[in-house]
């Protein structure tokens, strides 16, 4: 019985040395493998930083843009403005003008009825030769 007991233990020596042996190269694979998984998430958070940078890089230009945007909103707005204004001033300008025309049309007209011509005026060359 002993050497069956010896033969057994020998034979589970045996197999618990192959799987010791498989545990190794099992474990040296995942040491691999976790080497490639830290190498890959270095590389995934240098990606991340230069896309947050581009990301924030994006978001102060839009702040940029946004704000300029208000200011030449601004701007526009009071062109508007003062194109309202221009019209006005130039609609009363307009009226005015108009007043102002009539006012010259009935002034000529009213001199023209005043004015009566006096004599006929003959050029000299002519008084001699009639």
């Amino acid at each position: 019985m002993t050497i069956r007991l010896i033969l057994r233990l020998r034979r589970q020596l045996a197999e618990a040395r192959k799987e010791t042996t498989r545990l190794g190269r099992d474990l040296h694979s995942l040491d691999g493998e976790i080497a490639d998984v830290r190498y890959a998430n270095t590389q995934l958070r240098q990606e991340a930083k230069v896309a947050l940078a581009r990301q924030v890089a994006a978001m102060q230009t839009f702040d940029q843009l946004t704000a300029e945007r208000q200011r030449l909103l601004a701007k526009l707005e009071q062109a508007v403005d003062w194109a309202t204004e221009v019209g006005r001033v130039n609609a009363c300008i307009d009226q005015q003008n108009q007043r102002l025309t009539a006012e010259n049309e009935r002034l000529r007209r009213e001199l023209a009825a005043l004015t009566r011509p006096v004599a006929k005026v003959i050029p000299l060359q002519k008084r001699g030769a009639a």
